[in-house]
């Protein structure tokens, strides 16, 4: 099967449909083959967005592979664009925090690994008020030679931490 937006669609929609499918899914996700874990991954953001309670039992793996420093940029991409559409459970909060600033403030990585770990780091601020400036700082330091992806997102959360 081709790596496409269609398939995607209709992989999401088959979930959406039949939650158990949801289960094989992760299956690829965690245990496939590099290649399958990639692509398995975009429709598991999709997933995420549209219902973000059927992460629920998979908090576990999900983190265990956005901390795990050889995952693939595209799972953890994903990962991250999963993470912004849900409430991730307490006891994974730290982990997730610590990860997110290391990914936000690594110039290396992906632009938009950095832009979904800024999303992900504003929504824990409801727990976590204390991080807001450290988040304010690192979207500040990045905003002068950031790409339009990262002005655009730096600039609307700064906005949103102005109004906290």
């Amino acid at each position: 099967m081709e790596h496409s937006k269609a398939n995607t669609n209709a992989i999401v929609a088959e979930i959406c449909t039949n939650p158990k499918r949801m289960e094989e899914l992760m299956d690829l996700f965690i245990d496939g083959p590099s290649k399958i874990t990639q692509r398995a991954a975009w429709p598991l953001s999709f997933v995420a967005q549209q219902h973000p309670e059927y992460l629920t039992e998979y908090y576990s793996l999900l983190v265990k592979q956005l901390c795990n420093k050889e995952t693939h940029p595209s799972v953890l991409r994903n990962i991250l664009r999963s993470f912004q559409y849900t409430e991730i459970p307490k006891k994974h909060q730290g982990k997730v925090l610590n990860r997110s600033f290391e990914l936000l403030n690594d110039n290396k990585i992906a632009i938009a690994i950095r832009v979904f770990s800024m999303t992900v780091i504003f929504n824990l601020t409801k727990s976590y008020p204390d991080i807001i400036p450290e988040l304010r700082a690192s979207i500040e330091k990045m905003l002068p030679d950031g790409s339009a992806g990262i002005k655009s997102r730096g600039k609307k959360i700064l906005k949103l931490i102005s109004k906290l």
